[in-house]
């Protein structure tokens, strides 16, 4: 075990909890479409205003999920950099501070697959070939570069970053330096056969693939990744944290796993230990946390504590939720997360009530940083029951829930 000097120290007060309750890279589209958001009292018409309703119910940052693209060209979501600048604009009109995440991939990448990134819209980041037939040697020249170029852009807006963030669920590989995706995997702009393995780096990873490895036992599992994937992986990152460290020195770092690991204590211990093995500490340790995704195991809640607590005080860093959501009723298309926690109906008290619960166990242990509820203004088909919205036609009215993830006293 990793010895925590003063953890005590460590433990957040209320007004320290990151509430990260941000405008989704999709709002643009539900404004365009004349939604109209409210709270009973405000109404939000455009972006700015929709923050600034969060912020009056505790959110204390604005977050952007970041491709290597300068500027948006397919996807359902807008993950550009452009976009990226506007909500660190936003931000820094607000007196925000705004958590950028790079993910590293042209378009989007998650655990179902990570493709490679594309810098072609930075000119003076010469890439020596194509991605995937890189070495790692080769790769983390152009990974510095990039970090220092995008770090550049976004402070020169002249916003506050508190915490860079880097890779989305990225336990079974990012940049491109990744298994075989899931069947139906995430990129949706390079056709069936876009995968290419990474053999400069390891011809094992193109081997495996990411059902084969949710088969194995979790012992050989994790044995797998720390021999062929996490030590690539952590320097992978710490190239990027490098680059960003040369514009901005302070700079604190994170990095998230998806939320199959956000229930398993000891495959989240393994990751974490790994990247600072081999080179990247992560100041807050991020996972996704979607309550409802699954049966197994059977009390999810417990299961989620006992890995951040494990976590917690095996690596001394506290844990921060960077993906969250729970419906607010049956899900019916996309995603058909409907497996309700015990004492949390799929309702909007039942949400209002876990979102609750969750925040209050997290600031009472000292065990979480924050928490992001992902796409909070979706009140779209799909994924409406997790949004905080009931939309009535053009109307979105908030839920309770909107008034369940700030810490009491935090709230304006």
């Amino acid at each position: 075990m990793i010895p925590i000097p003063c953890l005590a120290q460590q433990q957040p007060a209320a007004k320290d909890f990151r509430v990260s309750l941000s405008v989704s890279p999709f709002v643009e589209r539900l404004f365009n479409n004349g939604v109209t958001f409210t709270d009973g009292n405000a109404k939000a018409t455009n972006p700015r205003e929709l923050q600034n309703l969060f912020a009056s119910h505790g959110a204390n940052e604005v977050y952007a999920r970041i491709a290597t693209e300068q500027k948006y060209r397919t996807g359902p979501g807008d993950h550009s950099m452009d976009r990226a600048l506007e909500r660190a604009r936003m931000a820094k009109s607000l007196d925000l501070p705004f958590n950028p995440e790079l993910g590293l991939f042209k378009t989007y990448g998650d655990i179902r697959c990570q493709p490679a990134p594309d810098f072609s819209d930075y000119p003076d980041i010469k890439v020596p070939g194509v991605w995937t037939s890189l070495t790692l040697d080769q790769m983390l020249p152009v990974l510095r570069s990039y970090g220092a170029a995008a770090a550049r852009q976004i402070l020169n807006t002249g916003v506050l970053v508190r915490i860079w963030d880097l890779g989305n669920e990225v336990e079974f590989g990012i940049a491109g330096v990744a298994v075989h995706p899931m069947p139906g995997g995430c990129d949706d702009t390079a056709g069936n056969g876009w995968y290419k393995p990474p053999d400069a780096v390891d011809p094992a990873i193109g081997r495996m693939s990411a059902a084969e490895l949710m088969n194995l036992p979790a012992p050989r599992r994790i044995a797998w990744l720390e021999t062929h994937l996490w030590p690539h992986e952590a320097r992978i990152l710490g190239a990027v944290a490098e680059g960003i460290r040369s514009v901005d020195p302070r700079a604190r770092f994170s990095t998230h796993v998806s939320g199959i690991t956000s229930v398993l204590p000891t495959q989240a211990v393994a990751f974490y230990r790994a990247m600072k093995i081999g080179g990247f500490r992560a100041d807050e340790l991020g996972v996704s946390y979607y309550p409802t995704s699954s049966s197994i195991p059977k009390d999810r809640l417990q299961a989620f504590k006992d890995m951040a607590t494990t976590v917690h005080r095996e690596l001394g860093r506290r844990v921060f939720v960077a993906e969250f959501g729970y419906p607010a009723g049956k899900m019916q298309s996309g995603f058909v997360w409907n497996e309700a926690v015990d004492g949390y109906p799929l309702s909007p008290d039942g949400q209002a009530k876990f979102i609750r619960d969750l925040v209050a166990w997290g600031i009472r242990t000292g065990v979480l940083s924050g928490i992001r509820p992902w796409a909070p203004d979706l009140a779209a088909p799909g994924w409406a029951p997790m949004s905080f919205f009931q939309r009535d036609g053009k109307i979105a009215t908030s839920r309770p829930a909107l008034d369940g993830i700030a810490p009491a006293p935090d709230r304006r």
